[in-house]
């Protein structure tokens, strides 16, 4: 029983986790048909793995081993491109992009567990097993599911600013497992069992999957307790410059890039206190009172301040 509410519980946990941030990450500038788009593709993408999953369990054919790693390499990979894409470039992420994302979300695991939902239905069914593992099964997803909102809530009650980089940064995180999980996949095609350069390390006494603490571990961040050298590479050579570019967590990275619509905004309460025809020199004086460096960021936001409150003199 144990082992069914965990497995429902790895399933889901990734995919909860990550389209909660994405949620607040892609929707912070207020673009609700972002919102409507991420659902959207998430509903699509329970429904095709739900799909596919029935055949696969009552049809008359199975999937290999080989093709089962393949054919989840694939989405994992995608799905870590696209969310590193959404968090480098957010301004960039139309409603068609959101959609696709959380689809292969959803698919890159979904589709395993919902074979599993479905072999337990059929054991169910025939009489042989009881109702037992798959209640659990549920159960297991219902948590992942619950922990993804819990998360999604905790991030959105920080302000704007700060939400924004911690939902970023978790999700660079989680989607560098996810991509590493992808490439454990396709690895374990070319060399099963050891990778191509042996296993880094193996925690499996201390972390098991088979346990409470090493399923979240693994459904959280996608972090295995063998990972092979080629997953830690992927995993370092992934996250590394991705927080480069991106903003880490607040305190850890360059400031956050502010959104298309909301630069606008920002722009005109800067201008439109300096008077017609000023230059950004009359506007940097009319912070004067909002610090003493005059290429400095106090001085920015001075300038802003300035700009609600001067009813259009200068200085």
């Amino acid at each position: 029983m144990l082992g069914s509410h965990l497995a429902g519980l790895r399933g889901g946990l990734e995919t909860a986790l990550l389209l909660g941030l994405l949620a607040v990450w892609l929707v912070r500038d207020g673009r609700g048909d972002r919102s409507r788009a991420l659902w959207r593709g998430a509903v699509a993408g329970a429904g095709a793995v739900l799909a596919l999953g029935a055949v696969l369990e009552f049809g008359p054919r199975e999937l290999t081993p080989t093709a089962w790693r393949v054919l989840g390499g694939v989405p994992s990979v995608a799905a870590a491109v696209c969310v590193a894409l959404a968090v480098l470039r957010p301004s960039g992420v139309r409603p068609g992009f959101a959609a696709a994302t959380a689809f292969l979300v959803v698919a890159r695991e979904g589709l395993a567990t919902a074979v599993f939902v479905w072999a337990t239905v059929s054991a169910a069914r025939d009489g042989a097993g009881s109702a037992g593992p798959l209640g659990m099964v549920l159960l297991g997803l219902a948590v992942a599911a619950l922990l993804g909102w819990a998360v999604h809530a905790g991030v959105r009650r920080l302000s704007p600013r700060r939400s924004a980089a911690w939902a970023g940064g978790a999700l660079l995180v989680v989607a560098a497992g996810v991509l590493a999980q992808g490439v454990r996949e396709w690895e374990d095609v070319v060399a099963p069992g050891g990778g191509w350069a042996g296993r880094a390390f193996d925690l499996g006494g201390a972390v098991s999957p088979e346990r409470w603490p090493g399923a979240l571990l693994e459904g959280a961040f996608g972090v295995r307790p063998d990972p092979s050298v080629l997953q830690v590479a992927v995993w370092v050579l992934f996250l590394v410059p991705a927080f480069v570019l991106a903003p880490a967590p607040v305190g850890f990275g360059r400031s956050l890039p502010v959104g298309v619509e909301e630069q606008k905004r920002t722009d005109a309460r800067a201008g439109g206190g300096a008077g017609p025809g000023a230059g950004p020199q009359a506007a940097r004086r009319g912070g004067g009172g909002g610090g003493a460096d005059p290429g400095g960021e106090r001085v920015r936001d001075g300038a802003r301040r300035a700009g609600g409150g001067t009813d259009g003199h200068d200085g």
